[in-house]
């Protein structure tokens, strides 16, 4: 009897520290047939911190706690996470309430998206290649690789591909168009294809106030200027135009502006949608520590909802 019982106790110690490693984060509303953890579940289920949730031929809801709404489309997989939602297949769609801005991101392949502010909303879908699709449906969003360097900066109603080198690592080459702007000398150009402003280190005096194209590489560890997620090292200049227009100048101005972390940050997509009005000739990709970033078109904005969704496309 005392071995029994202390078998029993032993077991419910075991699932008290198990309940206790996996909390609550939400629930999940199934449209149709999904999977959660290699269980088959129809209509609501218990969503638990690390939940593997893989859907079938509709899309499901998934609600957190924290207020973040985020509908996992058909056919795709994730683990899901109080903070984050890990894509492994397929997309997805966030949406942070308008009430609060609750810290939310989804990880796809190496990269991290996330909104900024309340209000924001935005799909991300992994394709084939190692490709990552982004669009801003409402609101802004950030793009940073797993250090935590911004790759992007997508202002509403913009789309974004991304291809992500096997083994790139944190750092890597760069490639990126636009305005130069000379600010307390330093010299801040804002990319027009990814929307995210870098320092320039180099031989650029000349190249004040005019549109060019640098090739060069990230200077690992090194501290940006204010409103600049990185600082490149300049290796190959092309002069595009002799002149900025006056637009462009002042997004590129205003990007490196002094400002905290958070103020930069959420100024990112509105310099974005700034430079892209401005600029004729737009670039059509960047690479931004070693990640290749190419425009999409708007059609890329679809819904996640209803059965057999049509994937982000181009």
């Amino acid at each position: 009897m005392n071995v029994q019982l202390g078998l029993v106790m032993i077991l419910s110690a075991q699932l008290s520290v198990g309940i206790a490693a996996s909390p609550v984060i939400g629930v999940v509303t199934a449209r149709g047939g999904i999977r959660m953890d290699e269980s088959a579940v129809s209509g609501n289920g218990t969503l638990f911190e690390g939940t593997t949730v893989e859907t079938g031929r509709t899309a499901s809801d998934l609600r957190l706690n924290n207020g973040m709404n985020v509908q996992l489309a058909s056919s795709s997989k994730g683990i899901v996470y109080g903070d984050r939602l890990v894509l492994q297949r397929g997309g997805g769609q966030m949406a942070t309430p308008s009430a609060a801005a609750a810290s939310y991101r989804v990880e796809a392949r190496s990269l991290r998206v996330e909104p900024v502010g309340s209000g924001a909303s935005g799909i991300v879908q992994l394709t084939a290649g190692n490709r990552v699709q982004v669009a801003a449906t409402r609101g802004n969003l950030r793009v940073t690789n797993a250090r935590g360097v911004m790759i992007a900066s997508l202002a509403p109603g913009r789309a974004l591909e991304f291809a992500v080198p096997e083994g790139s690592g944190a750092f890597g080459p760069a490639l990126v168009t636009g305005c130069l702007v000379k600010r307390d000398g330093r010299y801040l150009l804002t990319d027009e294809a990814a929307g995210v402003t870098v320092e320039l280190k180099g031989n650029l005096e000349q190249y004040a106030g005019r549109r060019i194209q640098i090739n060069g590489s990230q200077i690992p560890d090194a501290k940006p200027a204010a409103g600049a997620s990185q600082v490149v090292q300049a290796s190959n200049i092309k002069q595009l135009e002799d002149r900025c227009s006056s637009k462009a100048a002042k997004v590129g101005a205003a990007a490196g502006a002094s400002a905290g972390a958070a103020t930069g940050a959420a100024g990112g997509g509105a310099a974005a949608g700034g430079a892209v009005a401005a600029g004729s000739a737009i670039a059509a990709k960047a690479v931004i520590a070693g990640v290749i970033v190419a425009a999409a078109t708007t059609g890329a904005v679809v819904a996640v909802t209803g059965e057999e969704e049509t994937p982000i496309s181009r």
